[in-house]
């Protein structure tokens, strides 16, 4: 039995993104040269590529479904946002399809390629960061939404925190409780703007005139088992009266909580420690933890509110620009010595 032939297929030997051969079934050419439609007109014919009703009909009308892509779904952080995105959605009659890219670009990919074909309405979309050009295309054609992860484009769409605030509160904190040296651990920041916010903030707050004196660095860890990251965090607070420690997100806050644990370390004891996120066991642990608490409610719910404001014709797109809400410390035990 023949295979048989994807949009992708499609796309692949056309030269061009699968977007665009959703904008040619639909017959949206818009500034479509001559030579593309001619190209992927004879890449169909030669492949007997046979696109079903549903997929090359005309947007006329509304399927009342969204695509929700998540990074990573079953991350605490994640789940929340969904909270928010369902509240919204649900009243107005949306079904959502909850899609998990499991931190993998092509599978990202594969997934928004899956939800065109079932032609949802919009997507909301917390990206892997590593398909920026890719998801600025589809959203020319589909109304989009970031949410928490914004991408290199600042038309995009999205709605997300205050990363920079949110790490000058966690530095002046420590600044507050004379932390003589402070050290920012986190994963690759790579295209994760996030990541890159608070690292850069990070940098440009330990070089100000408030941190003269204090050395401030950037531990990167990546893949570390339990006793590497133990060590360095010993290495971290090594020769230091009071060192200050900041995690970058919540997943590296409870895996350090294991590792200092592992290592004989003890907060505020050995070290002060903050963590963004305020996931559900950074209060109940036996020395609960201070943090910097993102509004991940309202996250989900301000993108559901944008996506579904252009669904419903209040606003076009192009008028919901881009949302960044402030964040809040939560002062707990962890770096408070008596």
């Amino acid at each position: 039995m023949d295979k048989k032939v994807a949009i992708s297929d499609v796309a692949q030997a056309a030269g061009v993104s699968t977007a665009t051969i959703s904008r040619y079934l639909n017959g949206k050419f818009g500034s479509m040269s001559v030579a593309t439609r001619e190209r992927i007109g004879r890449v169909i014919a030669e492949m007997n590529y046979k696109p079903n009703d549903v997929a090359r009909s005309l947007r006329s009308t509304q399927s009342k479904t969204i695509a929700v892509i998540m990074a990573d779904i079953f991350n605490p952080y994640s789940m929340d946002i969904l909270k928010g995105i369902e509240g919204v959605c649900t009243p107005f009659g949306y079904t959502l399809f909850l899609c998990d890219a499991k931190d993998d670009a092509q599978n990202e990919i594969a997934i928004i390629e899956n939800m065109m074909s079932k032609r949802v309405d919009g997507f909301i979309i917390n990206s892997t960061g590593k398909n920026d050009r890719f998801i600025r295309t589809v959203a020319q054609e589909i109304p989009t939404v970031l949410v928490g992860r914004k991408l290199g484009f600042e038309d995009m769409n999205c709605v997300s925190v205050d990363n920079r605030q949110g790490m000058q509160l966690a530095m002046a904190h420590l600044r507050q409780r004379h932390c003589d040296a402070v050290t920012l651990f986190t994963p690759p920041p790579d295209t994760i703007s996030p990541r890159i916010e608070r690292v850069d903030a990070f940098n440009a707050i330990g070089e100000s005139e408030a941190f003269k004196g204090v050395p401030c660095r950037t531990v990167i860890v990546e893949n570390e088992t339990v006793d590497t990251l133990g060590e360095h965090i010993a290495q971290a607070v090594n020769g230091a009266a009071t060192p200050g420690i900041i995690s970058i997100n919540g997943k590296l806050s409870l895996s350090m909580v294991k590792a200092m644990h592992r290592a004989g370390l003890a907060f505020p004891r050995d070290l002060l420690f903050i963590g963004f996120d305020d996931t559900e066991w950074a209060s109940v642990i036996a020395t609960p933890l201070t943090v910097i608490a993102q509004p991940t409610y309202d996250i989900g719910a301000g993108a559901a509110s944008k996506l579904i404001a252009v669904l419903t014709k209040e606003k076009s797109i192009a008028d919901s620009g881009q949302t960044r809400l402030p964040v809040t410390l939560i002062e707990r035990q962890s770096t408070i010595r008596k």
